[in-house]
């Protein structure tokens, strides 16, 4: 599997044949990869299972399918993990994983190492679809901005590697800070995000 780490973004290969790139599952984030069953990786962060029932779940306006969780393990390069669950999953398989960076009050500064990432990935990821796009959030009504690239699978699964630039507002009020993110995408995770998680 491909290995997504973070500083000047150093992607190690434990398979190089091209093929490999066709499918998001030969991607990994420390050792994890969508598709694969939280429980998997109790041992390696010494938690229980309980730290999963317990986690608060971040639930969308559109649809409660799915819910979000949050581990703030520190790993690698990354200050911590956040994952798409299926509702009344009991094998909480992960159908969207992210690994964050924080870059509190310096988004110059993400932009710039987002950057670094997104020249490896044009190497890594050169057949695939890029697009880069700002997204406003609606929490703040759109005053929090994020600035993403993302490279898209044939099959509508997506590797998107984004600088999170919150509102002073929003931080106050939620504790969110600036961040970069890099976020493995499942088919059917992205498109609950995209069509059903925000009606």
């Amino acid at each position: 599997m491909k290995k997504l780490s973070t500083y000047l973004f150093l992607i190690l290969f434990s398979f190089s044949t091209p093929s490999f790139a066709d499918d998001v599952s030969d991607f990994e984030i420390e050792g994890m990869s969508v598709g694969d069953s939280l429980l998997d990786y109790l041992e390696k962060w010494n938690i229980t299972e309980e730290v999963i029932i317990n986690s608060p779940k971040n639930y969308y306006p559109g649809s409660k399918k799915f819910y979000g969780i949050k581990f703030l393990i520190k790993s690698g390069d990354y200050d911590n993990f956040g994952f798409l669950l299926k509702e009344n999953d009991k094998k909480y398989i992960i159908y969207i994983l992210r690994g964050k960076k924080v870059f509190a009050n310096d988004l110059e500064n993400c932009k710039a190492y987002k950057e670094k990432i997104v020249d490896e990935f044009e190497v890594l990821l050169k057949n695939l679809k890029r697009s880069d796009y700002i997204h406003k959030y609606q929490r703040d009504n759109g005053k929090s901005i994020s600035y993403i690239t993302s490279f898209k699978f044939e099959d509508g699964s997506a590797i998107r590697v984004y600088c999170d630039n919150w509102s002073t507002v929003t931080e106050k009020e939620i504790g969110w800070q600036d961040s970069l993110n890099i976020e493995i995408s499942s088919v059917e995770g992205l498109r609950w995000i995209n069509l059903e998680a925000y009606k």
